[in-house]
């Protein structure tokens, strides 16, 4: 059998408090119209495996191994498990979709985990699993278990068009009430992606629902527009008629960039802080993955997890948090963990998108720490902190306009309050 190779090195690893992120199969046997996952991987020579959804699951003996004999067998990712940072579960395909009624290989590896106690986090919109004892088992007390329940509209009837094969949200939401009835390591709605026409009717309703039935935290972003695909071409009339107006014209007429489109911080500026509020209200916490706005979350883990799990501080959503704290952030702050967790080949990383040719030339036998400190000192590459914060974290300069660097020659960056909610 072919096996599919997992984990992966995440490609918003400059921010990401969950850099090691883990799928159990090849494919997803969902069909939602936004899914940014079928927009990336059905591009290229796989496309037609991958849209005609030919599945492979992971070698469960391989990952077993690799978190038995660390040193021997993770590889990369041996500093990462052996210090016991959590793992992401489920960020191209669903853990627990229907390809894992028919194989089971999630099953397998939940037992292995349970028994090593290993901290995760799973994405997911599936919810059978969570009225399967063989499952639930497992999951009660586990508290270094944290699950993600996406939702993105109380509509039953836009969330069947545009999640195709998915249970209802109002299934969704008794999922999340199990979850966190279960005495795991809490449930969080996750509202991504946000679609302006599709989740704004019912967001705050959605919130307060969930929070009712025990969700103790929330994780937004925005919905983006990746016009490359020729999936989304295909959807965006079938979504334009959901919302009601041409969505693809509102995005090119809002977006800051080209190509990969992403709304300016005005048009979401008024919906963040409502959810914002209505998370106060009913005692949640509160993150936004968006890199708009990222400064609201909580802490450093934008994904939702407590500020007390062990998760990344090594990246520039963390820095964000200490510079909102304390108004200034150095490197010093946060090169602790990516000069332990990160000292590999940047253009050898596992899994990771090196984007272009030029690119892969330019970094060339660069390690991955050395590509995040390079990011932290060009306020112009578009992962640095400046660019990707919109100047909410900017590098601090002296009288003449000179950028003001700690005595290993790196920026400084000062937190702009006036920028923000």
């Amino acid at each position: 059998m072919a096996y599919y190779q997992s984990p992966r090195w995440s490609a918003e690893i400059a921010d990401c408090s969950m850099p090691m992120t883990f799928d159990t199969y090849s494919n997803c046997s969902f069909g939602c119209l936004y899914c940014f996952s079928q927009f990336q991987r059905a591009i290229g020579g796989a496309k037609d495996s991958y849209l005609a959804k030919e599945v492979h699951p992971v070698n469960v003996e391989r990952i077993k191994k690799m978190f038995t004999d660390p040193d021997q067998y993770a590889g990369q990712f041996a500093t990462y498990i052996k210090q016991r940072r959590v793992m992401q579960w489920g960020g191209l395909s669903d853990q627990f979709d229907g390809f894992e009624r028919k194989y089971g290989k999630t099953l397998e590896l939940l037992k292995f985990f349970k028994d090593i106690d290993y901290p995760l986090c799973f994405s997911t919109k599936s919810t059978w699993w969570t009225e399967d004892e063989r499952y639930m088992e497992l999951v009660r007390g586990q508290k270094n278990w944290n699950f993600k329940f996406s939702i993105i509209t109380l509509d039953q009837e836009k969330a069947r068009i545009v999640e195709k094969g998915v249970p209802s949200p109002l299934k969704r939401l008794d999922a999340i009430e199990r979850i966190a009835n279960a005495d795991a390591g809490g449930a969080t709605l996750r509202l991504r992606p946000f679609i302006i026409g599709i989740s704004t009717p019912t967001y705050l309703d959605l919130i307060r629902e969930a929070g009712q039935r025990g969700a103790t935290a929330l994780s937004t972003e925005f919905f983006c527009v990746e016009q490359r695909s020729q999936t989304l071409k295909e959807y965006m009339p079938v979504l334009s008629e959901l919302c009601g107006f041409d969505l693809m014209a509102l995005y090119k007429k809002y977006s800051v960039a080209q190509g990969y489109l992403r709304l300016n911080r005005k048009v979401k500026a008024p919906f963040v802080k409502k959810m914002k509020e209505m998370c106060d209200e009913m005692g949640m916490r509160f993150y936004v993955s968006d890199a708009h706005f990222k400064e609201m979350c909580c802490n450093g883990s934008c994904c939702g997890l407590p500020a007390d799990w062990n998760y990344s501080k090594g990246q520039f959503c963390e820095a964000l948090q200490i510079c909102k704290t304390k108004g200034i952030c150095y490197w010093a702050d946060i090169k602790k963990d990516i000069e332990e967790l990160h000292q590999y080949d940047w253009g050898r990383a596992s899994g990771f998108n090196a984007n272009s040719s030029e690119k892969r030339a330019q970094f060339y036998g660069m390690s991955m720490a050395n590509y995040m400190r390079w990011l932290w000192n060009n306020p112009q590459a578009g992962q640095s902190p400046y660019k990707m914060f919109e100047g909410v974290m900017a590098p601090m300069t002296n009288e003449q306009g000179e950028f003001v660097k700690d005595n290993e020659g790196n920026l400084v960056y000062i937190y702009h309050k006036e920028r923000t909610l």
